[in-house]
């Protein structure tokens, strides 16, 4: 958990944290992120879509972050990252090498106080995904009240299918 007053110094102090680092940081906001496979699997479209030149990010954060969001154009996707104020959010680091990267982790939760929390369950996060990844409640209803990770998923593997 991680109250963030000014967004824009925020986001400002994270990139300077990160140039002295050298890696990339990403913040979402963990109440729409449905569980660890589709933070894995947005992170694998970005890397698989950088690897090919097919990005449309210039970093790979914010192309995690699009597809995370199962949005096409990156300015929609921002409404999968941080806010103003309280957040319940998930920092995603990419770097060159696992120890690199577990130091800045460790450096990051220092600098920027850190606190770890549980995870929302899933009925908890269900008002925030319905509505960034626009499912309708006819929607869910037909496919089943436990088939919402499905419907996630499918929007952010659709990400892209036509350019």
């Amino acid at each position: 958990m991680i109250s963030i007053d000014d967004l824009p110094s925020f986001l400002q102090s994270v990139n300077v944290f990160s140039e002295k680092h050298n890696i990339k940081i990403q913040g979402f906001d963990a109440r729409k992120i449905i569980d660890e496979d589709h933070l894995f699997f947005s992170i694998h479209r970005a890397r698989d879509s950088f690897s090919k030149g097919e990005n449309e990010a210039k970093d790979i954060g914010l192309e995690a972050l699009r597809f995370s969001s199962g949005q096409r154009k990156i300015d929609k996707a921002f409404s999968m990252g941080l806010i103003q104020g309280e957040n319940r959010s998930i920092f995603v680091f990419f770097g060159e090498s696992e120890a690199q990267l577990k130091e800045a982790e460790n450096a990051f939760k220092a600098e920027f106080e850190l606190s770890e929390i549980p995870d929302l369950s899933i009925d908890e996060k269900k008002p925030f995904l319905m509505k960034q990844f626009e499912i309708t409640d006819e929607e869910l209803e037909t496919v089943g009240e436990n088939n919402l990770k499905d419907l996630v998923m499918e929007r952010v593997a659709l990400v892209d299918v036509t350019r």
